[in-house]
């Protein structure tokens, strides 16, 4: 990847009120837009992004989006999420993106599938690798691996990552841990020019690099928070650590009250429903419970979540900046 920037957002999914569910294209786009220039490279259907349980209708629908003309630029960056249980369902998920893209231009300048290991508690080692070689082996766009065991509940080894990655080269161009554990990057293996990103929450000043070992991060906050984060990259960038450790600290705070409270919603995903939580107050202001939170459930966020999202910006001295 020319010209890293080490900051993405797994960008969130909004949905229209309708009978059958179906993408609101103006708030996605809305939403992409509201980020710049903070935030300018995007995991598409990623976890926070529902990728998981998303229709091969809706799939379409985001790459319809992306291929928009005039929409994106090459200033930004796409990773597009092909999530499965099996092989055969990420294999199906890839080349339904792949046959997409035959046939329409992204103007983004760079374009690659994010994979995950396939959903499997007792799979072995070979196993992974049979199963990520089966699909680069059969897809051309470049490839970024996801440890996401919370999901998949099996861990991608060091040795295995080592194994793929020498194996195809500059096909795998990015490793994202959400697992919190670091183990791949603190194996001290080399990865030769593979980008390691963390996925995990909190403490973001301590694993940026050059206090910590990730390249960047990739991280579910970066939908509402892109511009905070992008400062404490940028005080890092300027060797101003101690702002950039303030600034660390109350964000983590931030994220972890709110999230741990986001757990008590009877449906979805914490990230997906706390992120849509504090967006929907930022863009609607003092009208944020008079309108619906949409999920991909038939739960909408309730209000009493919204006011109290609404109660953290406020505490926090954040609702303005961020609008």
């Amino acid at each position: 990847m020319n010209n890293f920037d080490p900051l993405w957002a797994p960008i969130l999914t909004h949905y229209e009120l309708a009978d059958n569910l179906r993408l609101n294209k103006a708030l996605i786009k809305k939403h992409m837009k509201w980020l710049e220039p903070s935030v300018k490279q995007f995991l598409v259907c990623g976890t926070t992004g529902d990728g998981w349980i998303l229709s091969d209708k809706l799939i379409n629908d985001w790459l319809e989006i992306l291929t928009e003309k005039n929409f994106l630029t090459d200033q930004n960056k796409i990773l597009f999420g092909a999530f499965g249980n099996t092989t055969k369902e990420v294999l199906h998920r890839a080349k339904l993106i792949e046959d997409y893209l035959t046939d329409h231009t992204c103007e983004a300048s760079f374009f690659g599938l994010t994979l995950c290991a396939p959903v499997n508690e007792t799979i072995t080692q070979n196993g992974i690798i049979k199963h990520f070689e089966k699909i680069i082996e059969n897809t051309l766009l470049p490839i970024s691996i996801y440890q996401l065991p919370q999901v998949v509940k099996c861990e991608i080894k060091p040795e295995t990552l080592k194994y793929l990655k020498d194996k195809f080269k500059k096909r795998i161009v990015l490793f994202k841990d959400t697992s919190d554990e670091d183990k791949v990057i603190d194996s001290k293996i080399d990865f030769g020019d593979l980008k390691f990103l963390r996925g995990a929450e909190k403490n973001y000043f301590d694993h940026i690099k050059p206090r910590g070992k990730y390249d960047g991060f990739l991280l579910s906050t970066a939908n509402c928070f892109g511009k905070v984060l992008r400062e404490i990259l940028k005080e890092v960038e300027e060797n101003n650590f101690e702002k950039a450790e303030n600034l660390s600290k109350k964000l983590s705070d931030i994220i972890r009250v709110s999230f741990d409270k986001g757990e008590r919603l009877n449906f979805g995903n914490p990230f997906s429903n706390v992120n849509k939580a504090f967006l929907h107050v930022i863009f609607n202001k003092e009208k944020f419970n008079d309108l619906n939170c949409k999920t991909c459930f038939k739960n909408n966020i309730p209000g009493d979540f919204l006011t109290y999202a609404n109660g953290l910006l406020v505490e926090n001295k954040l609702i303005n900046s961020l609008k």
